[in-house]
């Protein structure tokens, strides 16, 4: 009987250990799952470090290259190239695109290219997703306007009074022209700011020296500018 009964103990110890040992294999590997998703959350979560911008011109030529943290303006016809620092560096990225005019564009190359032709406002979306599945959204917007067109500045008198007058194309009709007039003499210089196509002088032009010049500049920062001199 005590041969028999050590026999069955043995069994009931081998039952156990069979079945025991990858239970606690299973928990081991979950648990080590579990902190190595808990430490790329803590420590390795995406982030994002900027967006930048270079805007190129029509005669590609590099105009500007900035940072962008949500907004702004470029002008019609310029090509952007858009790029985005993640953090960390070496993170491992599943799926990352640039939503632009419902259309997905890849942004695993350095910079995506990509012309504005028309004038508007334009929401853009930056996409990551790494092999954690963490993922990253960014959300900025593009205005894209035009510049004014000055091609005349002229003088005329009202009884005896010199008015200045002048034409400005306005292409972008979201975007207020704003005018700043300098009249130059010998001895002064004055600046007006206006938002009217002419000024009447309440005085007489000298009539050995003066300079006049006007620029327009919209409401997005682009400007152009025409001059009239004696």
């Amino acid at each position: 009987m005590l041969h028999i009964w050590h026999t069955t103990v043995d069994k009931i110890l081998h039952f156990s250990t069979f079945y025991v040992m990858p239970f606690l294999l299973f928990i081991f590997l979950f648990l080590l799952a579990c902190s190595d998703n808990l430490l790329h959350s803590e420590t390795k979560s995406l982030s994002l470090e900027r967006i930048s911008v270079e805007v190129q011109n029509k005669s590609y030529v590099v105009l500007t290259d900035y940072s962008i943290s949500y907004s702004d303006t470029v002008l019609e016809g310029d090509t952007i190239f858009f790029y985005a620092k993640i953090n960390p560096p070496g993170a491992k990225v599943k799926a990352c695109y640039w939503r632009i005019e419902s259309k997905e564009y890849p942004c695993l190359q350095a910079r995506n290219r990509y012309a504005f032709d028309s004038l508007g406002f334009y929401p853009i979306k930056l996409y990551v997703l790494d092999t954690f599945g963490d993922t990253l959204s960014a959300n900025i917007f593009m205005r894209v306007s035009s510049k004014p067109v000055c091609d005349n500045l002229s003088l005329d008198f009202f009884q005896g009074s010199p008015i200045f007058k002048w034409n400005c194309q306005n292409p972008d009709s979201s975007a207020e022209l704003t005018y700043r007039f300098i009249l130059k003499t010998e001895n002064r210089a004055d600046t007006l700011f206006l938002k009217e196509d002419s000024l009447q002088l309440g005085y007489s032009l000298p009539s050995d020296y003066w300079e006049a010049h006007l620029s327009a500049e919209n409401s997005y920062g682009f400007r152009d500018s025409t001059e009239l001199s004696l």
